[in-house]
């Protein structure tokens, strides 16, 4: 590459992004239900499972921010925005159990586990739930695909 040349930054489109997040979501889910048979590897699927929530705790605010900045109807910026709220709430969530997981003793913790459980699960299905929604109803608006006649 020449020094003369202007760096090229790729950058996906905002329906890519969103999709992105949906599979993102979904496959966080996944790692977590999966059980594997190596007990001592568990932890490494925890914290790859934190991984990908930071990222779309990320992206459903960089995809709030970028749809917001477009013509797209109120109620596809209203659906980025209450994901990205789905978003920021859930570390919450899993900050708690992880700390159940790190001091499995804390009897404080362990009576909180299910209801939190419970929360953080409901969670992020409405956060794959809204995410896909936005994602199709983007992505047909950009193709101007329903539109009225």
């Amino acid at each position: 590459m020449n020094a003369d040349q202007p760096v090229r930054v790729v950058s996906l489109s905002i329906w890519k992004q969103l999709y992105a997040m949906v599979w993102l979501a979904f496959l966080q889910i996944v790692i977590v239900v999966v059980e594997i048979p190596f007990k001592e590897l568990e932890i490494y699927l925890v914290y790859g499972h934190v991984f990908l929530g930071l990222v779309i705790l990320g992206l459903a605010h960089y995809n709030n921010a970028q749809i917001k900045k477009t013509e797209a109807p109120s109620r596809l910026k209203r659906i980025a925005k209450s994901t990205a709220i789905l978003a920021t709430i859930q570390p919450i969530f899993g900050v708690i159990l992880l700390a159940n997981i790190m001091m499995p003793y804390n009897t404080t913790l362990a009576s909180l586990r299910w209801i939190v459980l419970l929360l953080h699960v409901m969670t992020a299905l409405a956060i794959i739930t809204q995410a896909s929604s936005v994602a199709t109803a983007y992505d047909m608006w950009e193709e101007k695909e329903y539109t009225k006649p």
